[in-house]
């Protein structure tokens, strides 16, 4: 009895796989359907929907029925987690001093640092030289680089940052994404960020900026998908300190 009940269950399984296979799927024309193209059928009713779908299912990847579906909803997908870029920045106007009032912690900056900026210096064939300052314990640790347009033909504000480490004998180069995300039209605020999300900065020309102005701020990075959850100030003093005004560390360097 055993051995005819698991006959009858492997006939009935390969009844409906040969069912789903061979089931008729045509347009008005009999043209076969493909799979994924199941609403356009004029004679589809829910169950045939349901039919298709299933069949699809099983057998769509095979015959690359829904391959294009597929493709379709992951570029949709993409599309949707896009990263509004600034476009047409003036880099004139985009010089100069920047401080740090909030980013995401990394690795590549030192901890507990304070009065963090960046100075940027445009160079006539359209490079800019990037330096980026931190102070802790007193001690001033810093780091030169220099950022160029990732596409020159392009009007997205989209730069590539390149530094040189390890500090005692800086030879080795280490790039990472700058993209200017947002920017008010005084150039007194910026957001910037990168491809993957995973490093996020405010910056301003002044030390400090208003409580209204940095909700703002931290909306414009809600916007673009940012969990402004992992935000850490940054501790800025009422007088910026000098560069000159305090010894370098030499045992830190930091990137951004």
């Amino acid at each position: 009895m055993k051995l005819n009940f698991k006959k009858m269950m492997y006939v009935k399984v390969l009844i409906m796989v040969i069912a789903i296979w061979f089931v008729p799927m045509t347009y008005s024309n009999g043209a076969e359907a493909l799979a994924g193209d199941v609403a356009e059928a004029p004679v589809a009713n829910a169950f045939n929907n349901d039919w298709y779908d299933a069949r699809a299912t099983f057998y769509g990847d095979i015959h690359g029925g829904d391959t294009q579906k597929k493709k379709l909803e992951e570029k949709m997908t993409t599309q949707k987690k896009e990263k509004e870029v600034v476009k047409d920045l003036d880099l004139e106007r985009y010089m100069g001093r920047w401080y740090e009032i909030a980013s995401f912690p990394s690795i590549f900056q030192p901890k507990n640092g304070v009065d963090t900026r960046a100075t940027y210096t445009l160079n006539p064939d359209g490079t800019v030289d990037v330096l980026n300052e931190t102070w802790n314990s007193g001690k001033r640790a810093f780091i030169q680089g220099s950022a160029y347009k990732t596409d020159p033909k392009s009007d997205e504000a989209k730069f590539k940052v390149k530094f040189y480490v390890p500090p005692f004998l800086p030879i080795i180069p280490v790039t990472g994404d700058y993209w200017v995300l947002y920017i008010d039209p005084k150039y007194q605020h910026a957001v910037i960020g990168q491809a993957s999300r995973s490093y996020l900065w405010i910056l301003s020309r002044t030390a400090h900026v208003e409580e209204e102005t940095y909700k703002q701020l931290l909306e414009k990075a809600v916007e673009e998908g940012y969990d402004v959850s992992k935000l850490q100030k940054t501790p800025q003093s009422d007088t910026p300190p000098e560069s000159n005004a305090a010894p370098d560390d030499t045992k830190d360097q930091m990137l951004k």
